[in-house]
Formats: C-alpha cells, sequence, structure tokens
C-alpha cells in the first residue's frame, strides 16, 4: 500500500511540476513531463481538461504544431464544468487561432 501511496504522490508531483514550468515559460520541460501523463489521466469517461490544456500549451510554446494540433482536438471533445476549465479551453482556443493566422501570414 505504501508503494501505491508513493507512485501517486511522485505522479502528483510531476504533474504540479509540469504546471509549474508552463507558467515558467519553461514549454519543452513541461511538455517532456505532461504529454506522457496524458493517456494515463484523461480518458473520454474521465476527462481532465487542464491537463490537456497545460500540455497543449507546452507544445505550441515548444513549438511541437502536430502535437499542439492533436492535442487541441482532443480538447473541442470536451464540455468544460468549471470556470477554469472553460478559462484553460479559451486560453488554448487563442494559442490555435493565433496559430491560423501566423499561417496565413506566411502563406501571402
Amino acid at each position: 500500500m505504501s508503494q501505491n501511496k508513493e507512485a501517486m504522490t511522485k505522479l502528483a508531483k510531476r504533474v504540479v511540476e509540469g504546471y509549474e514550468e508552463v507558467h515558467n515559460k519553461n514549454y519543452a520541460r513541461a511538455q517532456q513531463l505532461l504529454e506522457p501523463l496524458v493517456p494515463m489521466l484523461h480518458s473520454e469517461t474521465k476527462p481532465n481538461i487542464k491537463l490537456l490544456a497545460y500540455s497543449a500549451i507546452a507544445q505550441i510554446g515548444a513549438k511541437d504544431v502536430d502535437h499542439f494540433l492533436q492535442t487541441y482536438e482532443m480538447i473541442k471533445l470536451q464540455k468544460p464544468s468549471t470556470s477554469q476549465e472553460k478559462a484553460l479551453i479559451k486560453r488554448v482556443d487563442e494559442l490555435f487561432e493565433t496559430l491560423m493566422e501566423t499561417m496565413n501570414e506566411d502563406k501571402k
């Protein structure tokens, strides 16, 4: 039982560290910490919008457009249930719009 508790504590610390790295604008490190956790901590039946949003922010910050778009697709399938989730989705939507505008400008 203590091994299980230790593993959960380690996992929680990794998530918190990933969130902190996003706030510190250390996006590559945040992506490295958070991205592997998405399959484990997010599913259609138990969505984790916060983890998805922070992962998406880390991905776009690290200029990993392909993974950002994949994560953005997953986010758009979710229904936010709290004001924090709504704000996170709004932020990721803004990043997506900025990305699209940048790509359109590059084509001109």
